[in-house]
């Protein structure tokens, strides 16, 4: 089992109500039947990657875990990369960057239970993932399956990064993919991203 662990956030408080209340509420209560994603990824991790694509996995593991930070972006992302999930399509650093940056104000601990490389392709890597979070405001905890795929230029830098839940293809079109737009443009104004 990897470390999760505690997310520190300097947002106040009172501003995880807005933050993303989509979050908080598709997290919270989206369950039903989930597919077995990850299924042995405790120990077993899939196809073996290394050296750059071994550390954009560990990388996006750390996100997930709430552990964002500028060397991380550097390394890896494109400053034009998109990050798509389904409540959120955004577009450059700024915007990509807040989306990580303010996840511990909706999630205060984030802990990997499981993962699992199941595609590694010229420009792709695509991995399943199981994250237990525990939801602000109401403190209970809620597991989450996810396929992550992360598309790539050919010097191996992130060009576009989605978390797909449940497994599932992310809407492309309508009220829903304007509203992750519109979520993304207005995190940054309330996140703050450290500066390099």
């Amino acid at each position: 089992m990897l470390a999760d662990r505690g997310c520190q956030s300097t947002i106040p408080a009172a501003a995880i109500v807005v933050i993303d209340p989509l979050a908080f509420f598709i997290k919270t209560m989206s369950t039903s039947a989930q597919p077995e994603l990850a299924s042995g990824g405790e120990t077993d991790h899939g196809i073996v990657l290394e050296g750059r694509r071994k550390m954009l996995v560990e990388d996006a593991l750390s996100l997930f875990q709430c552990k964002a930070n500028l060397e991380l972006f550097k390394r890896g992302w494109r400053e034009d990369a998109v990050f798509a999930d389904p409540i959120a399509l955004a577009t450059g650093f700024k915007q990509y960057a807040a989306q990580w940056f303010g996840m511990p104000a909706a999630f205060p601990a984030s802990e990997t239970l499981a993962w699992k490389v199941v595609k590694s392709e010229p420009g792709l890597i695509e991995f399943e993932l199981r994250q237990k979070y525990t939801v602000a405001l109401i403190k209970t905890t809620k597991v989450m399956s996810s396929l992550v795929h992360i598309e790539l230029d050919s010097d191996e830098f992130v060009t576009r990064f989605e978390d797909r839940w449940d497994a599932k293809p992310l809407s492309t079109g309508g009220i829903a993919t304007m509203l992750r737009g519109l979520n993304a443009k207005t995190m940054p104004f309330l996140i703050s991203v450290p500066k390099a």
